[in-house]
């Protein structure tokens, strides 16, 4: 019968570290061969059983907390990867367990396996929970290479949302990409900036909104308070027509999952009471659905195109 591998010191066996970590914890380095252990990067273990418990997500995570194990301080997560950890939403495609990594060296791209690495050497580093990542102005400019208008719209709007936190303002973006000039994504910058709205809690309004504003509607505004004739708050409406009385609200996958449900009930009940024409969208309905459903809402309370 093999015998089991010897612990690990406790520091080593809750997150990645690297070879120069377990020798300085004067660990054999037999013991780095063990196969309760993973390699993901060379130099860099992970303890196998950690990220088997771990959903993909935080999967991705603990990849990235690896790769800083054996990160010199002019080297930093771009691209996409700076993106995803500062949730900042990207499109399925670009979510493959790969880091982008950036260097402030002129002409030195970081190789490895699962790295694809770029040269940005007046890049801006923040630091974002302990990880080093481009500063997210800059970042939005950035992705312009390889996102499309309205998922740069989405990002962009992310970046300038309080909810949860503030990542940018329009001013520092606004800056960012008069920085950046000419370079590849530019057009889609320019195009995509004068469209970014603050208040935005998630991908869906965006394009919701998108949706109604290119179908000739009036604007909604976005996570606006709604208040009953005392002054009482009845609501945070996801776009909100208020002149026309008329709130459209995207319901994500997990509404008739969990307490929010509920919530949201009693809360359209409160509305409808003020006489408010709720609109309930969801991740079936396409963009012609949107349009048929606002604009049906919108002329039965005295909108005309």
């Amino acid at each position: 019968m093999a015998r089991s591998p010897s612990p690990l010191p406790a520091p080593l066996a809750a997150q990645p570290f690297s070879v120069a970590d377990s020798d300085a914890h004067a660990v054999p380095r037999g013991r780095l061969r063990a196969r309760d252990l993973t390699q993901p990067f060379r130099a860099v273990r992970v303890s196998a059983s950690l990220l088997a418990a771990t959903k993909d997500e935080r999967k991705f995570r603990l990849l990235c907390e690896a790769f800083t194990t054996k990160m010199p301080a002019r080297w930093f997560f771009s691209s996409a990867t700076a993106a995803r950890i500062l949730g900042v939403p990207v499109p399925r495609r670009l979510e493959q367990f790969e880091l982008h990594v950036s260097s402030l060296t002129p002409h030195e791209r970081p190789r490895g396996r699962r790295i694809r690495g770029h040269s940005a050497p007046r890049a801006t580093i923040r630091l974002f929970e302990g990880l080093p990542v481009r500063d997210p102005a800059e970042l939005w400019c950035e992705l312009a290479s390889v996102l499309s208008v309205d998922e740069l719209i989405q990002a962009g709007d992310r970046m300038l949302s309080e909810n949860p936190f503030r990542l940018a303002t329009m001013q520092q973006l606004a800056a960012a990409v008069l920085r950046h000039g000419r370079r590849p994504g530019a057009r889609k910058l320019r195009e995509a900036l004068p469209q970014l709205r603050e208040r935005v809690w998630s991908p869906k309004e965006t394009t919701v909104r998108l949706t109604i504003i290119r179908a000739g509607m009036p604007e909604p505004e976005n996570n606006k308070p709604i208040y009953d004739r005392s002054g009482r708050l009845v609501a945070i409406g996801d776009l909100v027509l208020e002149r026309f009385m008329t709130l459209v609200e995207y319901e994500g996958e997990r509404w008739h999952a969990d307490a929010r449900a509920v919530i949201d009930v009693d809360r359209f009940n409160a509305l409808s009471a003020l006489r408010w024409t709720i609109v309930r969208v969801r991740k079936h309905h396409s963009r012609a659905d949107i349009e048929r459903l606002v604009a049906r809402a919108l002329r039965a309370n005295g909108w005309r195109p």
